[in-house]
């Protein structure tokens, strides 16, 4: 996630999708320095010193497998691991799991667990405690992102301390990337989380005040690598041009949730962060049970309403992966179907395909957008409102803190009838299937979708098949999500961040989470 505007500046030859800057000066000629696509650059690292991260959302809470909002992915590998991570290639590796092994089929696994593992406040983390958290993310209490990535988890049962045996419901050959962000957490005092965090990770928790800042410190306690910093200070900015001012004097050393042309501007003789070939997407929500959304006609029109080209130039400094064809997959992925229907901007269309679906002129919707972060949602937002106001039909505007946005739609099955909710989703990019499952009936897509027989069949092939198996369910999934609409997809991007040239090992997901659990401050660099 990530609103207020700022002036324009020239990008020169910024890359969201490969993260170059090229020709760009500030007065002294500098330009922007990549060390590496996506990542600070490497080389000999101190320990000792204070980061200092700075971003303009709050974090609200810090259970890692009920979170629901960007501001708070930073923190999912400083405080705990996972069974598995993400390696900066995107491929799966071990973490708290050492190993695994699987049967022919995909429907049996077993995984070796770390030994000598434990939570900061001294206890043993065993397959019992595996157990608990696959099972309480699977809770349909539990509001779990995650919950979607291993539905397909049959049974969990720990074999003995150092062994987790999991049986699925059908094969998946992916269970180990969705169990990527099932972190491990010490179930029995969940209740403490916020005080304690009590996580096995890098870093452990010192302070956290709500919607204001978190403090972790070295856990010289952590099973892997000895973390580099002594300590780590995230603090929200209520002011963007507080926010960049302390960066630009040194104050910050790392600073996220930027729209591009404000990121351009910071990273100027810095270090600018972000993914390779972004897996995220920008997409607008809507509420397919109620109307006038339940008709999928109005879906399309609002589609077709939709000037993606001129919101890319004014929210996305004109670098943002366009993506017309209402679902998720990146147009530059291998597994993208080329020969889908674009959704071009065309009003007469959209004017035509409301009437059809029984939106009038003078009809009025909302668009729910956040207050504080986000601004390239509220840049579209306007662009909309002016566009479907040629056709007759009125946008209002709503900015509210992040809580009341997520609380709107989140989590599903809410209804919020005539309400266009602006989103940014963390996909991992294909081959993993979360960017298909989402929107499959056991999902966890807000737009409340009942997906047809011939996308739960494309959903299946893409979780249980292998080679072209899986690419042909990947396309048939993307037809029925083209043909229906469910969600309006605008891009394919990731968030952007800058950091000082001192700060080393600092790495991007696809989706834009940042990983410092490895950083560190370059040899003979500050504190």
């Amino acid at each position: 996630m990530k609103i207020m505007r700022f002036p324009l500046v020239s990008v020169c030859g910024l890359m969201v999708g490969a993260l170059a800057l090229t020709g760009c000066g500030a007065g002294n000629g500098s330009a922007a320095t990549v060390h590496k696509v996506g990542a600070t650059a490497g080389g000999p690292m101190r320990t000792g010193g204070t980061l200092h991260f700075g971003q303009s959302q709050g974090i609200t809470q810090l259970d890692p497998n009920t979170i629901a909002s960007s501001s708070q992915t930073q923190l999912q590998t400083l405080l705990w691991d996972g069974l598995t991570t993400y390696a900066p290639d995107m491929s799966v590796r071990p973490d708290l799991a050492t190993s695994w092994t699987h049967s022919g089929d995909y429907r049996h696994w077993s995984f070796r667990l770390r030994p000598g593992v434990r939570f900061d406040n001294g206890k043993p983390f065993t397959a019992t405690d595996a157990v608990k958290n696959i099972k309480r993310v699977l809770d349909p209490k539990t509001a779990a992102q995650a919950a979607v990535k291993i539905s397909m988890i049959d049974t969990v049962r720990a074999v003995d301390a150092a062994t987790l045996a999991i049986d699925l419901k059908t094969p998946n050959p992916q269970l180990p990337n969705g169990l990527v962000d099932v972190k491990m957490t010490d179930v029995d005092h969940i209740a403490d989380i916020n005080r304690t965090a009590n996580g096995t990770g890098p870093y452990k928790l010192a302070r956290f005040v709500p919607n204001q800042s978190v403090t972790v410190v070295r856990n010289d306690r952590y099973w892997g690598p000895r973390p580099k910093f002594d300590r780590i200070e995230i603090q929200r900015y209520a002011d963007a041009t507080a926010a960049q001012s302390a960066f630009l004097s040194g104050e910050l050393d790392v600073l996220t949730e930027l729209a591009p042309d404000t990121a351009s501007y910071l990273a100027v003789g810095k270090t600018l962060l972000g993914a390779p070939q972004p897996a995220g997407v920008a997409v607008w929500e809507l509420d397919t049970k109620s109307k006038p959304f339940d008709n999928p006609k109005a879906r399309l029109a609002l589609s077709y309403a939709a000037d993606r080209a001129a919101m890319n130039q004014a929210a996305y400094a004109g670098k943002a992966v366009l993506n017309d064809t209402d679902q998720p997959v990146n147009p530059q992925s291998r597994y993208y179907a080329s020969d889908l229907p674009h959704h071009a901007f065309d009003l007469a269309k959209a004017r035509k395909l409301f009437a059809e679906a029984g939106v009038k002129p003078g009809t009025t919707l909302t668009f729910w957008t956040t207050a504080g972060a986000n601004l390239e949602w509220t840049t579209m937002g306007q662009i909309l409102q002016g566009d479907l106001k040629k056709i007759g039909i009125n946008l209002q505007i709503r900015s509210n803190e992040v809580a009341t946005w997520a609380a709107k739609a989140y989590p599903k099955g809410k209804r919020y009838p005539g309400l266009i909710y602006p989103n940014f989703l963390s996909f991992p990019p294909p081959p993993a299937d979360y960017s298909i499952s989402w929107y499959s009936n056991e999902g966890t897509c807000e737009c409340n979708w009942t997906a047809p027989d011939s996308y739960e069949q494309a959903a299946a092939a893409v979780s249980r098949g292998s080679g072209q198996d899986r690419a042909r369910g990947f396309t048939n999934a993307q037809r029925v999500l083209n043909a229906n609409a469910p969600i309006i997809t605008l891009a394919n991007t990731s968030p952007l961040s800058v950091a000082q040239t001192n700060v080393r090992g600092v790495w991007v997901q696809s989706e834009g989470t940042l990983h410092l659990e490895h950083a560190g401050f370059a040899a003979g660099g500050r504190s």
